[in-house]
């Protein structure tokens, strides 16, 4: 078994230095998804109609301008407001019910499982827990819910990361929030901080027992625009006192805390967060990261200040890139869960999964939340029935293929400068190159990475304007690998379970020798050609192996690796 495997989900999680471990002390690799717009909803991702906003001023200045505000179908708040209007007081009733039973079932977390997952972050919201109304009283159907989807991740080996992303009043006044404003308005009034830290410790008390959770997950992106910042400070008063209210009722569970600034900044970090237990982590969310260590720099520094494991509680690129990252957060002990597992299948969010189907008659929708054109109370609630039924997995359309790749498992293409950072005995693998490359790719590797691609080279840019003509880039498919004699480069892929055959394409004046998990499977011998159209190598095969690292070691002269082909 590898660390990556769902076999190795046994009893309680617990940190230990750097690292998750599991009650027998070995080491896991959490990875898995989020469960966005379960029990709190995000209008880009379930179907909201394009408005005239401009999104980056919305995020970072949300309630500034007309054009900045949220709208009818932007977060839980406005889509129950949205709902009334639309399909009558009566209907929503049973609205959140219906949708939160069909949005995650036995079905979805058993698919995480078959698709080779082992951990979960199961999105919760406060209102939906938490009736918002005087007194404390919880919504048992919502309790019983999420007991529920414990009972299944028990089933299916998969552990849980309780999230709480829409808090009392407002964690950040943006899309995942259940605000009341543009405010944190969590902090800004005693009794929101009292409801929030009530309701979680009713969530520890009664699910500290179960050992499937892996911890939880405090407050999601937390104060992040700038006109946020002034609370900054209570944010830190509220990890305290909450981490020691919860103390007292769970001693065992990991705390994960997410600094401020929609979880991006590592300032926050000044001391440790639970220093009677010390069994807390880092949770950080980092969209778009090339795949290379220089994006976790400054995380990596923080988690060696306070030995403690990080968690890129989400994150997400393209599916090739992907697989290359992960792999080097995996070295570190790193955990990921991209964001997000079941979106609406309306092309606007790619990433994820699961694609639930839009109902045909959508667009009715949309004009009312942009025209005011009204459907009637009955083509309304028959609109939003089909779309609760569309959330069955049933019904939805699963893309595998971002899954396998980005766990490398064949078939699938790894780039040539997309090699292992290290060499199967755990050692940093170096190359002996000092002239950088056109991209300043891996430039810590201090390996040779040359142009591979039609396009224009790169040039300098010009600090005071942006060149409309300017090409985009990708490492990936731009650069190729070259390997000198007696140099070499790793690639790993998993779960493979039956012969898989392999390619590599590149050119070259050389031969190299092409070893897998340490014994000889091929050779590559090719003559110097065009990059544009590369040799290939013969093809050779790959045994099953839960774990098979591809090792090209050149003999003499030179070799340039732009892909290796996985196919089964």
């Amino acid at each position: 078994m590898s660390k990556f495997n769902n076999e190795y989900v046994k009893g309680v999680l617990r940190t230990e230095g750097t690292r998750f471990v599991n009650e027998d002390g070995q080491e896991i690799i959490l990875h898995g998804y989020g469960t966005a717009n379960w029990m709190n909803v995000e209008g880009f991702m379930i179907g909201e109609p394009p408005v005239a906003r401009d999104m980056f001023k919305y995020i970072l200045f949300p309630g500034e301008g007309k054009d900045h505000n949220p709208t009818r179908w932007s977060t839980r708040r406005t889509v129950d407001l949205t709902i009334r209007e639309l399909c009558g007081p009566k209907y929503l009733e049973t609205f959140w019910d219906r949708w939160e039973e069909n949005h995650l079932q036995e079905a979805d977390i058993a698919l995480m499982a078959e698709l080779g997952y082992n951990c979960v972050r199961l999105v919760l919201n406060a209102n939906a827990l938490l009736y918002e109304e005087e007194g404390i009283t919880f919504n048992e159907k919502c309790f019983k819910r999420l007991s529920n989807a414990l009972d299944w991740c028990e089933k299916h080996k998969i552990y849980a990361i309780l999230d709480m992303h829409g808090v009392v009043g407002g964690n950040n006044g943006a899309t995942g929030d259940s605000l009341f404003c543009e405010f944190p308005s969590v902090f800004l009034d005693d009794e929101s901080t009292e409801r929030q830290i009530i309701l979680w410790e009713e969530i520890v008390r009664r699910f500290h027992d179960r050992w499937i959770i892996a911890g939880y997950d405090l407050i999601n992106e937390p104060v992040s625009s700038p006109i946020q910042h002034k609370y900054i400070p209570l944010l830190d008063q509220y990890y305290a006192e909450c981490i020691e209210r919860l103390r007292k009722i769970d001693p065992v569970h990991i705390m994960f805390i997410e600094p401020s600034k929609f979880a991006r900044d590592p300032g926050f970090l000044t001391h440790p967060f639970d220093p009677d237990y010390n069994n807390w982590a880092i949770s950080i969310h980092l969209y778009g990261a090339s795949p290379e260590i220089k994006d976790l720099y400054p995380w990596l520094l923080k988690r060696e200040e306070f030995n403690v494991p990080l968690w890129l509680g989400e994150c997400g690129n393209n599916p090739d890139a992907n697989g290359i990252f992960y792999e080097i957060c995996a070295h570190y002990g790193i955990a990921y869960t991209p964001w997000a597992w079941k979106t609406a299948d309306n092309g606007k969010f790619p990433v994820g999964s699961v694609g639930a189907p839009l109902p045909k008659d959508w667009d009715k929708i949309c004009n009312f939340l942009t025209t005011g054109a009204r459907p009637s109370y009955k083509e309304s609630q028959r609109i939003m029935d089909e779309y609760i039924e569309n959330l069955k997995l049933e019904h939805c359309t699963v893309n595998r293929d971002n899954a396998r790749i980005s766990a490398k498992h064949p078939s699938c293409t790894i780039s040539g400068v997309g090699y292992d950072m290290w060499d199967e005995d755990g050692s940093r693998h170096y190359g002996t190159w000092e002239l950088s490359n056109y991209l300043d790719f891996r430039l810590e590797d201090h390996t040779k990475l040359v142009w591979a691609t039609d396009k224009r080279l790169p040039y300098p840019k010009f600090a005071w304007y942006d060149d409309p003509n300017e090409l985009r880039y990708d490492p990936l498919t731009d650069l190729a690998l070259e390997l000198a004699e007696n140099e070499f480069a790793n690639y790993t892929v998993r779960e493979v379970t039956k012969d898989c055959a392999l390619t590599i394409e590149g050119i070259g004046e050389g031969e190299a020798e092409v070893l897998c998990n340490g014994a000889t499977i091929g050779t590559i011998k090719w003559e110097k050609g065009d990059i544009l159209n590369p040799a290939k190598s013969s093809v050779m095969t790959i045994a099953p192996t839960e774990e098979a690292v591809v090792k090209i070691r050149v003999i003499r002269g030179t070799i340039t690796v732009k892909k290796l082909i996985f196919e089964m």
